[in-house]
């Protein structure tokens, strides 16, 4: 394995258990958010559209109701054992995310962790309501995310850590990719290298070997 200079991770669905902003539209928006979850996934949409779609169809929440909804996302067990880990190696960490930085930064303020950069849409919580904004938006993008992940990277040898739909584009990029979900299933049919993993623990022992850091 290569060395790589910096470690890069989507959030919903990786860090935590289930994808974080689907659980809260099952949650709390009507079900009509399902038609446009169908047109993304069938590529009619872009993802920013969606999200654009689903936000404006959330009725009016209260911050206690938002709060307590952050409160209960379950995180990997073994996140906080990565992120002690990473500290102790001095590894630059980002998380970039096509979902949404509140429920990121409230949760890792409820976990006490900071020092974390973040990249994701800013939702926009005020008088019960809700709006979303794009500010790392690139028409360029090769997915149509509303949070272009591959331009926030800087780094010429990078790893990344994802999941999902949105990390399809960064993880051809990747010097070294870890995989899992509908993630590891797209690398496999894809034959792109990637190392599986079920929990941030798979990660730690691969790092914990010195190969890549």
């Amino acid at each position: 394995m290569e060395k790589i200079d910096a470690i890069y991770c989507d959030f919903d669905g990786t860090i935590t258990k289930k994808d974080a902003v689907n659980t809260f539209f099952e949650m709390y928006a009507p079900p009509k958010w399902l038609d446009s979850e169908q047109l993304w996934i069938e590529g009619k949409i872009s993802s920013r559209e969606n999200a654009v779609i689903q936000v404006g169809l959330l009725p009016e929440i209260t911050e206690a109701q938002l709060n307590e909804y952050i409160e209960n996302i379950e995180i990997d067990e073994y996140f906080l054992d990565f992120i002690k880990y990473i500290k102790s190696k001095n590894i630059k960490f980002t998380i970039l995310s096509d979902g949404f930085d509140l429920f990121i930064y409230k949760t890792l303020q409820r976990l006490n962790i900071d020092g974390i950069n973040v990249f994701a849409n800013h939702l926009v919580h005020k008088n019960n309501k809700f709006n979303i904004e794009f500010p790392y938006y690139n028409s360029s993008c090769d997915v149509g995310a509303g949070m272009c992940k591959c331009s926030r990277v800087t780094e010429k040898k990078f790893c990344y850590i994802g999941d999902g739909t949105s990390d399809l584009c960064i993880a051809r990029k990747a010097n070294i990719l870890f995989a899992t979900k509908n993630l590891q299933k797209y690398c496999n049919e894809n034959a792109i290298n990637h190392i599986p993993f079920n929990s941030f623990r798979n990660i730690i022992e691969v790092l914990e070997e010195g190969k890549i850091i």
